[in-house]
């Protein structure tokens, strides 16, 4: 019966192992997380009861002056100091509070912080989903901060290490080898190489661990740890918190090999090594599982037991939902995870509304635009018909000017051919009837005197009628003189006899040369003579 209660109890005690080793085996990565005295409000050789009175004062100023930076500069600082005492009570709460008045006021770097400290507690919670969206949105604004001249190349540099240690939490080796390279190239200017080459190794070993190169991983993660040791004082303060991934590392990957021994030894180290920031907390129950399992495998289950319950203590305290401390802030996470997407909800809303009061702007300004030009072309059109209508007036005016001047050319020519043929009946009947001497003289001064009479006509006419002739015969090239004579005769509206009378040739040339002006007008029997000598 003893011998089956103790199989029983080892059974379960494997069991219990590896169920632990399953739920905390990812959260074994190293990390450079920034401190409490990385926001600008704490000094770094602070005592640590000072540090309280400090916050508190700083919280008291900012809401009495209303000085929104400062009272961001306060909670994520209040966030930082609460993961360094382990208090993380209102550590979410903090840093979310951060996130909303950063946004408020608009201010990329501390949107940034916001999101880095946010992403830093999603990521000790394993919240990869909600890490890596935090992590992303930080280095975004980090980079966008530091065009605009507000933040450091280091700034940059320690949010891509962020997200260097979330693409090693979920296995993205492809994305993990590019960011390490930009964090390569970012050391370098700042002068910090040689210390990321620490970290970074780290990150290279569980590249090589994953595709089972253990000798590779050890050699980068032994590199690591002579690296660390050999630094100065000041340096190696600073960086030993960071001895307790490495040898906790060297030991899994002993234990991978089956060398038992080798691994308890570095899981010793591991758990024996500094932890100044209390980063490595949540390390030290993947720690002691995995020494659990050591012992284990080697029969000393007492020792294997208080390793797992070690490890227990820790996932309870800190890890499990269900316990009373945690759910308070687990819960605080996540509401204000809600508010976050309440408030991104808003704002799209808000942007989709400005965009459509754009647009609705934008085509009150075309439609103004097309009834402005419309308007002015409808005002030229106006324009433009009264001054035609002003010029025909004038025109018409000129035109019935002209039409009375010629039929007063007319009349004047009629009356003047009629006194023509009196005068020329008058010298006949002299010559036929007075023989003498005394008629002769009279008969000659008669014909001195005497003006054409076509000669006195064609005067008046071309200078009541100006461009007359020059239309015609641009109009009809081929015109002979005697054709522009009969053209100006028919403008007027003499007749046949009185044509031939002032042309000085019969009725019947002056029909044929009619007939002929026709012809060369190209004029079809409908269209009359007249009518289109005086459109001309």
């Amino acid at each position: 019966m003893l011998i089956f209660s103790k199989l029983t109890l080892n059974y379960n005690l494997k069991t219990f192992i590896i169920i632990l080793n399953l739920s905390i085996t990812t959260l074994l990565h190293g990390q450079q997380f920034k401190t409490y005295y990385d926001f600008g409000i704490i000094q770094k050789n602070t005592d640590l009861d000072s540090v309280t009175v400090i916050l508190n004062n700083v919280k008291k100023e900012a809401k009495v002056t209303n000085n929104k930076h400062k009272l961001i500069h306060y909670l994520i600082t209040k966030s930082a100091y609460g993961r360094f005492t382990l208090n993380y009570d209102d550590t979410f709460k903090n840093a979310g509070e951060a996130l909303f008045l950063s946004e408020e006021i608009r201010d990329t770097l501390l949107i940034a912080k916001a999101h880095e400290e946010l992403g830093v507690l999603s990521y000790m919670f394993k919240q990869d989903a909600e890490a890596g969206f935090n992590f992303k949105k930080a280095n975004k604004f980090y980079n966008v901060a530091f065009n605009q001249g507000t933040c450091s190349t280091l700034d940059v540099l320690r949010s891509y290490y962020n997200l260097i240690m979330y693409n090693q939490r979920i296995s993205d080796d492809r994305r993990l080898k590019t960011l390490m390279d930009t964090c390569d190239s970012l050391a370098k200017e700042v002068n910090k190489f040689d210390v990321y080459q620490i970290y970074l190794d780290e990150k290279r070993a569980s590249i090589e661990e994953r595709n089972n190169n253990y000798h590779t991983a050890l050699g980068l993660l032994q590199n690591s740890v002579s690296k660390i040791q050999n630094l100065k004082p000041k340096a190696y303060h600073f960086h030993k918190n960071f001895l307790t991934i490495l040898y906790a590392r060297i030991g899994s990957i002993y234990l991978k090999k089956n060398n038992p021994e080798l691994a308890k030894q570095y899981f010793e180290k591991s758990l024996n090594a500094p932890d100044y920031f209390n980063e490595a907390t949540f390390y030290r129950a993947f720690i002691n599982t995995q020494y659990a399992e050591v012992l284990f495998n080697q029969e000393h289950y007492n020792e294997a037991y208080k390793k797992l319950k070690e490890a227990s203590l820790i996932n309870d305290q800190y890890l499990n939902p269900r316990n009373d401390n945690n759910a308070g802030f687990l819960t605080v996470k996540d509401q204000y995870k809600e508010q976050i997407d309440a408030k991104n909800k808003q704002i799209n809303t808000q942007k989709i509304a400005l965009a459509k009061r754009t647009q609705e702007a934008l085509q009150s300004k075309v439609l103004l635009f097309i009834v402005l030009f419309v308007s002015v072309i409808i005002g030229l059109i106006i324009r433009s018909r009264i001054k035609q209508q002003k010029h025909q007036k004038i025109e018409r005016s000129s035109q019935d000017l002209i039409d009375i001047k010629n039929k007063e050319l007319t009349t004047s020519t009629l009356q003047l051919i009629e006194k023509e043929e009196i005068i020329n009946k008058l010298s006949n009947y002299i010559k036929n009837n007075d023989k003498s001497a005394s008629s002769k003289p009279l008969i000659k001064s008669i014909e001195n005197q005497s003006e054409s009479l076509w000669d006195a006509f064609n005067k008046r006419f071309v200078s009541q009628n100006i461009g007359f002739y020059e239309r015609l015969q641009e109009k009809v090239p081929n015109l002979s003189a005697a054709d522009l004579k009969i053209c100006a005769l028919i403008k007027l509206n003499f007749t046949g006899k009185e044509m031939s009378y002032l042309l000085g040739i019969s009725l019947g040339s002056v029909h044929v040369a009619r007939h002929r002006l026709r012809k060369k007008m190209k004029l079809k029997r409908n269209i009359n003579l007249t009518n289109f000598i005086n459109s001309i």
